[in-house]
């Protein structure tokens, strides 16, 4: 997982050293790990060092996590507000690193200070007109050699949820997990704005500037038409197609002779090739739907439609996180019984920048 956002440390070696073990803890279930017994007992010692730091200096004396469900303990507003700020300074790196890790092939994530909005350069792509003047003619017509400047402002983002201080006291709680799955979260819902923002790119391509380098239907010559003018649009960049592996796995030649070198075993492997006609060929992550998952799944991104993008360009999307700190809140309407509500609190804006030409072919 990528190391990408930093956060501000409090300068106190024990507060900072739960912080970083609880953000270790969530890279060990991203990676995998999580069920392992190194896992186990680096979430087991994480909890222990969480509640007893939550609970110290309070009404009564701490003794263990039996404390924990005593209401005089879990109910005590500097144990409430320690927990909220250390569960907010784990989320504050480990949020935008899910979120810029997974899908990042289609946008660029940047951060901008508080009460800032992110400004994109975007330079024009045209030549300068030569003119023919007739004699007597003083000069052409005036050309501009201004750049256009878009902005994408963020917005306050957040999710609500429940933990149980039982569970917490017992030693259940898979604090990795949860962290994990708040970053997972909010980073379905920026892959869900990202695939509502590139469609409506598609549709309204000639707005963009794009009309001409989408295509219909995978063929050879779809192909390398798209790709030529995609390349020569950007000062010969050269070009790689991006689309989930059902829509890559379109992409196939004619006849099957054309198997001679080993691509079989990638089309068996990866279910699709890793080169077509120079360009490679890279996959783009998908994910569910948020509230599909247990009902009929719907998928983020569509497996009909292939991009065309410059490597090394600005890609077509672009995510904004503002400030470098999520804030952890308690939600003051939360159940009286064992649970404690809490919200999860950030700001991030999505927008579409076509600073570099794109293309696509849509199969369908």
């Amino acid at each position: 997982m990528k190391h990408i956002f930093s956060y501000n440390k409090f300068n106190d070696e024990a507060l900072d050293g739960i912080v970083e073990s609880g953000y270790a803890l969530t890279q060990a279930f991203l990676e995998g790990k999580g069920n392992t017994h190194e896992y186990s007992e680096a979430n087991k010692q994480f909890n222990e060092s969480l509640m007893k730091f939550c609970a110290e200096g309070n009404v009564m004396n701490y003794s263990g996590l039996e404390d924990i469900k005593n209401p005089m303990v879990h109910k005590n507003s500097s144990f409430l507000e320690k927990f909220d700020v250390v569960l907010a300074q784990i989320l504050t790196p480990v949020i935008p690193t899910v979120v810029s890790s997974g899908y990042d092939q289609l946008y660029d994530v940047t951060q901008v200070g508080f009460g800032d909005s992110a400004a994109f350069q975007v330079e024009s792509n045209e030549l300068f007109i030569v003119n023919d003047l007739a004699e007597g003619i003083r000069n052409g017509a005036q050309q501009t050699a201004s750049n256009t400047e878009y902005t994408i402002q963020a917005q306050r983002q957040t999710i609500s949820l429940y933990c149980d201080w039982y569970h917490v006291a017992a030693g259940k709680q898979n604090w990795g997990s949860l962290l994990a799955k708040v970053g997972a979260s909010f980073a379905a819902y920026v892959m869900g704005r990202v695939a509502k923002v590139m469609s409506d790119v598609i549709t309204t391509a000639g707005e963009h500037g794009i009309a001409g380098y989408i295509a219909n239907g995978m063929t050879d010559a779809n192909w390398l038409t798209t790709a030529r003018n995609v390349s020569l649009a950007n000062g010969g960049a050269q070009v790689y197609a991006l689309g989930t592996n059902i829509a890559l796995a379109d992409v196939l030649p004619a006849d099957a002779q054309s198997f001679r070198y080993g691509e079989a075993g990638s089309i068996v492997r990866d279910g699709y090739l890793p080169e077509y006609k120079k360009i490679p060929l890279i996959e783009l992550g998908n994910c569910l739907v948020p509230n599909t998952i247990n009902g009929t799944p719907e998928v983020v991104l569509d497996d009909d439609i292939i991009y065309m993008l410059p490597l090394g360009f600005n890609k077509p999307v672009h995510v904004v996180m503002e400030g470098n700190s999520v804030s952890v809140q308690r939600d003051p309407m939360y159940a009286a019984d064992h649970t404690y509500g809490f919200t999860v609190d950030m700001r991030l804006g999505v927008g579409i920048v076509i600073g570099s030409k794109i293309g696509c072919i849509q199969l369908q």
